[in-house]
C-alpha cells in the first residue's frame, strides 16, 4: 500500500460558493506554526478520509486516525494515556460513566454459565448490575466479605471468571487485602477487578495483583462535579477487547467530558493531598463528639483496617469520612442544620458535600445485607473538599449541637 499522505481538505473561496453552501460547510481552523498550550476539545463525531485506501489503513491500524467518536476520539486517547501511566498499566479506556466502565469489564469477561464473586460492600448500583441484571444473561453471582479472604475461597467455583472489590468500600471505607485476594483469584483461574474510585493516587491496584482497575472519573479525578465518565486500565489485549465492547454496547465516553477530565487530572495530586489531610483532621475531631455513634475513617487508629492502610496507602487515607448518628431522624436533623455543607449524593468535588447512603447510593438494596455490613439509616458519608478545616469543623459542630 502506498504511504498515506497527510489529509488536506480543499478550500473554497466564498466568492465561488452559494450562501447555502457557505453556511453548510465547516470552516477549517486557521493554520499556525505555533501550537496551543492547552490541547483543544475535538468535538467532531466523524472524521474525513481521502479515499478507500485511507479508511482501510486507519481501520487496520496502518495509519493513525479516527473514524467515529463512539469508536474513539483524540480527547479519549489523551485521557486514556494519562490514566494508563498513573495506574502503571499497558493501556486504558474511557467509558460514559463509572457504571459503564464496570459494565464494559463484565461484558468483556463474562458469558452464559460463568460466575462472578463480588464483595458485598460494593456500591449499590454495582451490586444491582452484578447480582440482578447479569442473571438474566445466565451469569451467576455470589457475594463475599472482602475483609475476610476465607469467605472468597468459600464461594469460588470452577466457572468463576472475575472477583470484584473496592479499594476503599462505599461507605464504610474497609480496605481489603488486595494482594491476598489477587492470589486467591489467580489460583482459581479468575481475574481481580478493583473499583478504585475512592483512592486514586493512594495506591496502584495493578501492582498489587489486580487485572483491571476501574474508576468513576465523575468523582475525584474530574473533581468539579461537572462531568460523567468512567475509566478502566489493564493490559493492552484486555483494553482492545473492552473498547470494542464499549463501542458495540454504546458505552464510550464523549470528547468534551474527556477534555474536562484531563483538566481535572492536572490538579488531582494537590486536591488529593489537601482533602486527605483535612479528612484526617476532621475524623479525629468528630471521633471525640458524644453526638456521634461511630466514625469510620482508615486513618484513625481504631479503624479495623488501619494497620493495612498505613502499609498500602501512600499520601493519605482518602477524602471520605463516614459517621453514624444512630437513626434516620438524627441524620435528617443533622443534614437540615448544616449551613455550608450541602446534601448532594455524589463525592469528589472541590467543595465538601455529604450523602446519606441508605436513601441514595444503597437505596433499594437487600435490608439484611445492609444490616450485615453496618449500613444503617443513621449513616452520613462526608466527601471532604478544599475548604479551611476550621470552617468545616465549625459547621459540623453546630449541626451536631443542634441534633444533641
Amino acid at each position: 500500500m502506498d504511504p498515506i499522505e497527510p489529509f488536506s481538505a480543499p478550500r473554497v473561496s466564498p466568492a465561488q460558493a452559494a450562501p447555502e453552501t457557505i453556511c453548510a460547510r465547516p470552516t477549517l481552523l486557521a493554520e499556525s506554526t505555533s501550537v496551543p498550550l492547552v490541547p483543544a476539545p475535538q468535538l467532531s463525531v466523524v472524521y474525513r478520509f481521502e479515499g478507500l485506501d485511507h479508511v482501510d489503513a486507519v481501520y487496520q491500524r496502518q495509519a493513525d486516525g479516527f473514524v467515529y467518536a463512539r469508536d474513539g476520539h483524540p480527547n479519549a486517547s489523551a485521557l486514556a494515556a494519562r490514566i494508563a501511566a498513573l495506574e502503571g498499566a499497558e493501556a486504558a479506556a474511557v467509558c460514559a460513566s463509572g457504571m459503564a466502565a464496570t459494565a464494559a469489564v463484565l461484558l468483556s469477561e463474562l458469558g452464559s454459565g460463568d460466575h462472578i464473586a463480588f464483595a458485598e460492600q460494593l456500591y449499590g448500583k454495582t451490586i444491582s448490575l452484578i447480582d440482578r441484571e447479569l442473571r438474566r444473561f445466565g451469569i451467576e453471582a455470589t457475594g463475599f466479605d472482602a475483609t475476610r479472604p476465607d469467605s472468597l475461597v468459600a464461594v469460588l467455583r470452577d466457572r468463576t471468571r472475575l472477583v470484584m472489590v473496592e479499594t476503599l468500600s462505599n461507605p464504610l471505607l474497609r480496605l481489603p487485602d488486595l494482594p491476598g485476594l489477587a492470589t486467591i483469584a489467580k489460583n482459581a483461574g479468575a481475574k481481580l477487578v478493583v473499583d478504585h474510585t475512592f483512592a486514586p493516587l493512594l495506591c496502584r491496584p495493578l501492582d498489587l495483583g489486580a487485572s483491571y482497575v476501574v474508576h468513576s472519573g465523575t468523582k475525584l479525578i474530574g473533581g468539579h462535579s461537572d462531568l460523567t465518565l468512567g475509566l478502566v486500565a489493564g493490559s493492552q489485549e484486555e483494553m482492545d477487547r473492552l473498547r470494542g465492547i464499549g463501542s458495540t454496547f454504546g458505552l464510550s465516553g464523549n470528547p468534551f467530558e474527556s477534555w474536562l477530565a484531563c483538566r481535572g487530572l492536572a490538579t488531582l495530586p494537590l486536591r488529593s493531598s489537601r482533602s486527605c489531610a483535612t479528612a484526617l483532621d476532621l475524623a479525629s475531631r468528630l471521633s471525640r463528639s458524644s453526638a456521634i455513634r461511630a466514625v469510620h475513617y482508615p486513618g484513625l487508629p481504631n479503624h479495623p483496617d488501619h494497620d493495612r492502610a498505613r502499609t498500602v496507602l501512600q499520601g493519605g487515607f482518602g477524602a471520605i469520612v463516614t459517621i453514624d448518628l444512630g437513626n434516620r431522624h438524627r441524620a435528617d436533623a443533622f443534614i437540615r442544620n448544616l449551613r455550608q455543607i450541602p446534601f448532594a449524593p455524589s463525592l469528589g468535588d472541590v467543595a465538601t458535600t455529604l450523602s446519606h447512603p441508605a436513601t441514595t447510593s444503597h437505596r433499594g438494596q437487600d435490608p439484611a445485607l445492609l444490616d450485615r455490613h453496618g449500613i444503617t439509616p443513621g449513616l452520613i458519608r462526608l466527601s471532604i473538599g478544599l475548604e479551611d478545616p476550621n470552617d468545616l469543623a465549625a459547621d459540623l459542630e453546630q449541626a451536631l449541637a443542634a441534633v444533641s
